[in-house]
Parts: structure tokens; C-alpha cells; sequence
């Protein structure tokens, strides 16, 4: 049963993404209009992105920093000054963009920076909190949306670290859970999950298959869908202390009968 401001966490192909979501939520008017703070390598980066599609302002503090990025793209707009600065933002009608996005090293200031355009009116603010700790309590705030960089990297870093055919990890909820891909290998008589239909697969406590990618098709799960060789496969495990019998799962052995 899904209640009032649950976090939901959904699988689907990418050309449905919209459909789903608007069961879950009124769906978003186009983005058409972003103003970033903050113009390090993560600043940079998402204008150059963005700039192509969308109308695109940076704001950076060191001038020097500003000249270079302004150099560097096209199209984006960048401006010196700081991104608390409630006469430069009004300046700059933060309220009438989609979104604003406060991308600096500072926490602090990127939490104010976001309530400061929170309360001008501006739709939807995005801000980068590197503290772990400050992420669940910001997002509970007016804040609409918090990214943890260090959640980002650990899943990263976590497909190297993870044993088996683990091509992807996602860290969910500060670490709370994971979201694993995982390509099926070997034969029936080599591995534990080609050729068995889910039923028939002993998953760990607290992890679910959802669904497979074959080729350029999305199988979502069910009892009796079978896994075949290739098939990548996401599973959702939400007790971490059975990540080791995930991986185990997915290892091919030579000598399983």
C-alpha cells in the first residue's frame, strides 16, 4: 500500500518513464529555463550538457573562474557574483526559472543559496549536500531535491568492489539498500539462475528480482519468467548483510550440478 510521501522506488523502460510517473505525481511542465550556482567541474559540466536544449545561466563567484567557463561553452550565460546574493538573484528572475541547481563545495551556502530561492518563488530547487547526515533533513525541508555526491561515487566504486557478474550498483536511501544489475552467466548446469524460472530461484532474504533486460527489451518479472544466458538482471536487496549470497548467486561454477 503505498501512503502519502512515501519514497517509491520504480523500474521501468525508459519510454514509459513518463506514463508511470504520472500515475505517482501531476507531471512537470517542460524545462526549459536553469540557473546553476556554482561553476566547479560538476557546475561546468551540467551546462555544457544542458546548453544545447535549454536556456542556461551559471553563476560563478572568482572571475577568473567565470572567464574561463564563459569561454568554454557556448551558449550559457555566466555571471559573476554570489549565489546568496538575494539582489542578484532577483536580478536575474531566479523565481521565473524551472529550476535552480546550487552545485557549489559549500554546503551551507548551497543550502541557504536554496532556501533563499525557495522563498522568491522559484519552482523547483536541486542542491548538492556532502554531509550525508544533512540530506534526509534537507529533503524534508522545502528543498525539493538534495544529491549526495558521496552516495554517487559509493555506487560506483561498489560495482568494481562487488564479486559475480555485478555491472552496476545503486546505493539507495544514504546506503540503507542497494539496486543491482547483474548479468546471468554459464549454462543450467553451471549457474544457479540460467535457465530457472524465478520460482524456482532460493533468493537471499530481503532481495527481489524485478525485472530482466534482454537485448533492447524490459521483462518485468514474474514467477515464471526464466532467466537465460545474457539476461541482465536487477534485483532490489534491502537487507545489505545478504549482498555476499546475491554475488555468490550470480557466480558461475564449474563445478554446480
Amino acid at each position: 500500500m503505498i501512503e502519502e510521501n512515501d519514497t517509491v522506488f520504480f523500474l521501468a523502460a525508459r519510454k514509459h518513464i513518463r506514463t508511470v510517473m504520472k500515475e505517482l505525481r501531476p507531471m512537470d511542465h517542460p524545462i526549459r529555463r536553469i540557473i546553476l550556482a556554482g561553476g566547479g567541474h560538476i557546475g561546468a559540466a551540467l551546462a555544457r550538457r544542458l546548453e544545447p536544449d535549454h536556456h542556461v545561466k551559471l553563476i560563478e563567484r572568482d572571475p577568473e573562474r567565470a572567464e574561463q567557463i564563459a569561454e568554454d561553452l557556448e551558449k550559457t550565460i555566466v555571471l559573476v557574483g554570489d549565489c546568496a546574493d538575494e539582489n542578484l538573484l532577483r536580478e536575474e528572475a531566479v523565481e521565473n526559472s524551472d529550476v535552480y541547481c546550487v552545485l557549489t563545495n559549500d554546503d551551507e551556502a548551497n543550502i541557504l543559496s536554496s532556501l533563499l530561492a525557495k522563498s522568491m518563488g522559484v519552482e523547483k530547487v536541486i542542491a548538492i549536500v556532502n554531509r550525508p547526515a544533512y540530506v534526509d533533513l534537507v529533503e524534508a525541508g522545502t528543498i525539493d531535491i538534495a544529491v549526495s555526491p558521496d552516495q554517487i561515487t559509493i555506487g560506483a566504486l561498489l560495482t568494481h568492489i562487488r564479486r559475480g557478474s555485478m555491472v552496476r550498483v545503486h546505493s539507495l536511501r544514504r546506503g540503507a539498500a542497494e539496486a543491482i544489475e547483474a548479468v546471468a552467466l554459464g549454462d543450467k548446469g553451471s549457474s544457479r539462475v540460467v535457465g530457472r524460472a524465478l520460482e524456482d530461484i532460493e533468493l537471499p532474504d530481503g532481495t527481489t528480482i524485478v525485472a530482466l533486460v534482454r537485448g533492447d527489451d524490459v521483462i518485468i518479472a514474474h514467477h515464471d519468467t526464466v532467466i537465460r544466458e545474457q539476461d541482465h538482471v536487477l534485483l532490489f536487496v534491502s537487507d545489505k548483510a545478504q549482498i555476499p549470497a546475491v554475488e555468490s548467486l550470480f557466480q558461475v561454477s564449474a563445478t554446480f550440478i
